[in-house]
């Protein structure tokens, strides 16, 4: 702390004392330019199966409980996991990527590696799986 409070002191660009946690994975994603999804329309994306719905929570977690339609695709195994479903995917169709919650980054991640493999039709659904449980949408196992 004493390291910090003292950079503070002396340096120009000041480290910020407190940050926004609620809102920042979807400020880190519009800095980067992936746009956001609400919950409608990633219950809409559900329902229709258009945008596909990429879950990026680890294997364990998408088989306990996922969004209906979605989609596993880890971001702690990406490379592997995009090899088997690279064949589900073009490169200009929409996706929305979700993972546990507004603290989980691996959705934006997964949305950065996707960009990175030229998709250009990627959005963030930041409340991922906690916000569409909370809001009392079905889940499948």
């Amino acid at each position: 702390m004493a390291c910090g409070t003292l950079a503070n002191l002396f340096l120009p660009m000041r480290i910020p004392w407190a940050e926004d946690w609620a809102h920042y994975l979807e400020a880190r994603a519009l800095k980067e330019g992936i746009p956001l999804a609400p919950l409608d329309v990633a219950r809409a994306a559900s329902a229709g199966g258009s945008p596909l719905l990429l879950d990026a929570r680890s294997a364990v977690d998408y088989g306990n409980g996922r969004i209906p339609s979605a989609v596993s695709l880890p971001y702690d195994s990406v490379e592997d996991a995009f090899e088997n479903v690279k064949v589900l995917l073009s490169r200009e169709q929409p996706v929305i990527t979700y993972c546990s919650g507004l603290e989980c980054d691996d959705s934006f991640m997964l949305a950065l590696f996707l960009r990175e493999q030229g998709f250009t039709n990627v959005v963030l659904f930041a409340g991922g799986f906690e916000a569409w449980e909370k809001a009392g949408y079905p889940v499948e196992k």
